[in-house]
């Protein structure tokens, strides 16, 4: 475990094991801990790099002008010139999958390839995106009203992964209560754009991985991505919901080093 400046922030990080690197990327309100069992999986075949992202637990958000992917990819990239791990593998879940599909899409010689898991790419699916968003927003609002902001983060993973979220420890759950603040700073970043031609001009592996029991679109926005980035392999875990990595753990393990073996430096 360490700190790192990159990009203008203070990062935390851990690693575990030797070899071709992976750096995983955590979701919403979460950080390097959501990784551990997947690190403790890989790492007698790999380097395994995970962090708290700018705002959350350990890692200060530091002077921005505003919340954006753009600015917490960049601190992804930074992170890898900073540790000397490029050219890596990227794995991301949920927004952290979001942030590695722009590093994927703007530094792509920082990285082998990447593995995404339900990135909410909702411009794909702008009639998928607004159900969602329509289904989250009165939930936030009454949990707001009527116990504040940790309320808040039930409220969003009771719709957003609600038989994991129900089954996770009191202090688990606190350790993602504590960034609320970063529910609602990913929230309110501005709408992250890509398009059917972005995809087409991706030219690194990407594994894309969905939940048989997601919401249905997280499903779709996975399946688009599947469709349309060139070569892209794609895997449903069944019986998973959103959280993949955590849900089904061996065989999401399983999938990233089989996904990992066959990868070469560009």
């Amino acid at each position: 475990m360490g700190q790192v400046t990159a990009n203008g922030a203070t990062l935390y990080y851990e690693e575990k094991g030797k070899g071709f690197p992976i750096l995983f990327i955590h979701g919403m309100c979460g950080d390097a801990r959501v990784w551990a069992d997947q690190m403790e999986r890989l790492s007698d075949r790999f380097r395994c790099i995970a962090y708290d992202r700018r705002g959350h637990t350990r890692s200060p958000l530091g002077e921005i002008k505003e919340r954006t992917v753009q600015l917490h990819a960049d601190d992804a990239a930074s992170l890898i010139n900073a540790l000397d791990i490029a050219p890596c593998l990227l794995v991301g879940s949920s927004g952290g999958a979001r942030i590695a599909f722009d590093v994927l899409r703007r530094y792509p010689k920082q990285v082998t390839g990447a593995i995404l898991s339900e990135p909410p790419l909702f411009t794909l699916d702008m009639a998928g995106g607004r159900a969602f968003f329509n289904q989250i927003k009165p939930a936030l609002d009454k949990a707001m009203f009527s116990g504040g902001p940790r309320a808040a983060v039930d409220a969003f993973f009771n719709i957003v992964c609600p038989g994991l979220w129900n089954s996770l420890s009191g202090e688990i759950r606190d350790r993602y209560r504590n960034n609320h603040v970063e529910l609602f700073g990913d929230l309110q970043m501005p709408k992250y754009e890509v398009s059917l031609e972005d995809l087409s001009r991706i030219n690194r592996p990407c594994l894309i991985i969905r939940g048989s029991e997601s919401h249905p679109a997280l499903r779709n926005v996975a399946q688009i991505l599947a469709n349309n980035i060139p070569g892209a392999r794609f895997r449903e875990i069944a019986g998973s919901g959103h959280v993949t990595y955590y849900e089904k753990p061996a065989e999401f393990a399983s999938a990233v080093a089989s996904f990992a073996a066959g990868l070469k430096a560009p």
